[in-house]
């Protein structure tokens, strides 16, 4: 199972989230940050899902995705 994300504001706050994140699922995407149209901040795209038994010896980080 897998959602997409969309995670919006500010830098800073962005890659702790991702680092939060990154705890309990295991991310994909590119990581790369866009400025946001019409709004202060940056996005990024993620992808999430939950790690199955075999999957949680190998943790993302979040520098895989910045």
């Amino acid at each position: 199972m897998s959602v997409q994300m969309r995670l919006s504001g500010d830098p800073e706050e962005i890659e702790v989230m991702v680092k939060v994140l990154a705890v309990v699922f295991q991310l994909d995407g590119s990581g790369l940050l866009h400025t946001n149209h019409g709004t202060a901040g940056v996005r990024c795209y993620l992808t999430a899902r939950i790690p199955n038994k075999h999957d949680r010896s190998e943790t993302t980080t979040p520098d895989q995705h910045r």
